[in-house]
């Protein structure tokens, strides 16, 4: 009786530390879903969140069972990310609140699995409140990435023997490609500036870094990579879409779906296989044990 006595308090007390989480954080992942859904290809990046929690809950599950209990170590996350909040409300600074929001699933992951399975999920949160500091930021630089794409393709197109000239138009904005004196115009909009790729490659590379155990650095290095090459896999799906609609049958909608979506796919490929190659483990990979799980 007692047992099921101290069972039911810990289920009520989760119950409300997950109710005002919702009600705390719920504008916040609200307004995330909300900027993430205009544009597909930041849907894929929830995507492959989801596969990152789903294989962080197969490892901890495996190796630690599920059994709410509240510890120390939950109570200090929860802590903490009142703290954070309570900070963001006070000084508006938005990444102590998407901070907060991570530190507060955090508390929750360790009061079901302990301290030790937590630490299962900590890539797939990293990847989270990366995915949500990219939402907020890089759409700022709109404007930016969408010259530079257009800047690049411009001066690419002619190595394909495609005379390019760049048009920008001020009053609304408008990045516009004019390809072979007028025969095609491609306008380069905020759904070509790169930010689908750009993100997915960020967060496929950050996820696979600290689930590999990467040092600090490699982290920094395979993340710097994976930008790039997602910045750079736009370009080159803006040039072959160009090519190809100025030297195919095609249709341009076939040319811009399809082609757009290989090459995103091989994007992503590219990313994987960076990711993969091996950098200096971290601190945490000592002589004890070798990194094999990260729900060890």
């Amino acid at each position: 009786m007692e047992f099921r006595r101290h069972h039911a308090e810990t289920v009520f007390f989760l119950s409300v530390i997950l109710l005002v989480t919702v009600i705390a954080y719920g504008p916040l992942v609200g307004g995330v879903w909300e900027a993430g859904s205009r544009t597909t290809q930041a849907l894929n990046a929830f995507v492959l969140l989801g596969v990152a929690f789903w294989d962080a809950f197969r490892s901890a599950a495996r190796a630690h069972s599920f059994k709410p209990v509240i510890n120390t170590h939950g109570l200090l996350l929860f802590g903490l990310s009142c703290l954070a909040l309570a900070a963001a409300s006070f000084t508006l600074v938005w990444p102590l609140a998407v901070l907060g929001l991570c530190l507060n699933v955090g508390a929750l992951l360790s009061f079901c699995f302990g301290r030790k399975g937590t630490i299962a999920f900590y890539p797939a949160l990293a990847g989270f409140g990366a995915m949500v500091a990219l939402l907020i930021l890089v759409p700022q630089f709109d404007e930016w990435l969408r010259l530079l794409a257009g800047r690049v393709s411009a001066g690419i197109l002619p190595n394909l023997g495609i005379r390019a000239d760049m048009v920008v138009e001020a009053d609304p904005f408008q990045v516009i490609l004019v390809a072979e004196k007028g025969a095609g115009f491609f306008n380069v909009a905020t759904e070509c500036n790169g930010f689908g790729i750009l993100l997915s490659s960020v967060i496929l590379a950050l996820v696979i870094a600290l689930r590999r155990r990467a040092s600090w650095v490699g982290v920094i290095l395979k993340v710097g990579m994976a930008a790039a090459i997602g910045l750079a896999f736009n370009v080159i799906r803006i040039v072959a879409i160009t090519t190809a609609t100025l030297r195919t049958e095609f249709g341009y909608g076939l040319i811009h779906e399809g082609l757009g979506t290989m090459i995103y796919l091989l994007a992503l490929a590219t990313v994987y296989a960076v990711s993969l190659i091996d950098t200096p483990s971290s601190s945490r990979c000592g002589r004890v044990a070798p990194c094999t799980d990260p729900g060890a």
